[in-house]
Formats: structure tokens, C-alpha cells, sequence
């Protein structure tokens, strides 16, 4: 799933983290994305054969739902100071000309108090033959400990 707009592109992955859909996410991620999300899972104790199915796309259905649920999961933990349903890209976070193959679109959302938004982190973009893929999420993570 690609697209155009690396603003909407970023919406659209945020939604798909908030609304469940492993699938959706996984197929946005480039194959830079991907292989990060793996060696991530290989140092919590991914097994290396189910992380090489995973990378060569020849996984089992029931081993490819399991793993991007924990991965949606993930990515809703890495979220959790700030209500996703109400997270949008506001802008580009390092500016970049036209041309530029690789962008990261900052994420906010509204402050729920005061006025302003609260910074949500940010996603790296790059340029594909059919668009923009994600590569890499950054959340500004909250954890109390």
C-alpha cells in the first residue's frame, strides 16, 4: 500500500495502528521498515527461522497474523501517551525539497488540556517505484517505572 503524500501516507499507517489492521501495516512498511521491525524482534527473542519466513514472505498464515498482531500491539504500547484515534501528521519535520527520497512527517495531537498540540513522534518516509513506504516510527515514548 502506497501513496503519493507522505503526510497522508503517515495518517493512513497511524489509523491502520489504531484500528488493528496487522495486515495493512505490514504492507505499508518498505523493506528497510520491515527488516528493522525484525531485527527489533530478533533481540526480544524472535526465533531466526520464523524471522527469515517472515522476511522471505513464505510464513504460514496463523505465524504471519501472530506476528503482526504483537507488532500492532507494539506500536500501540510505543503510543500510549498519546490517544491515537486523534494523532495527525501536522508537517515535515526536517524540511525537504520535491525531490527528496527519504522525509519524516512529525505526528501530533491535540492537547488535552490548555490549548496547542502535544508532540506524537514521527515517521520516516521513503520514496518508492509506487510511492511512499514507511521506514521507520519513531513515538515519543511515555513510560512511568
Amino acid at each position: 500500500m502506497t501513496g503519493k503524500d507522505p503526510m497522508s501516507i503517515a495518517e493512513r499507517f497511524i489509523r491502520a495502528i489504531a484500528w488493528g489492521e496487522h495486515v495493512t501495516v505490514w504492507a505499508m512498511m518498505s523493506d528497510a521498515g520491515r527488516e528493522h521491525v525484525l531485527e527489533a524482534g530478533a533481540r526480544r527473542g524472535l526465533d531466526p527461522l520464523q524471522a527469515q519466513r517472515l522476511r522471505q514472505g513464505t510464513s504460514a498464515q496463523d505465524e504471519l497474523d501472530s506476528f503482526l498482531t504483537g507488532l500492532v500491539h507494539g506500536l500501540r504500547v510505543d503510543f500510549s501517551a498519546v490517544p491515537l484515534d486523534d494523532v495527525r501528521a501536522t508537517s515535515q519535520a526536517a524540511p525537504a525539497d520535491a525531490d527528496a527520497d527519504v522525509v519524516e512527517v512529525a505526528l501530533h495531537c491535540a492537547a488535552t488540556f490548555g490549548e496547542g498540540q502535544w508532540g506524537a513522534g514521527s515517521i520516516v518516509l521513503s520514496r518508492s517505484a509506487d510511492g511512499w513506504m514507511i521506514d521507520r516510527v519513531k513515538p515519543v515514548v511515555s513510560r512511568s517505572g
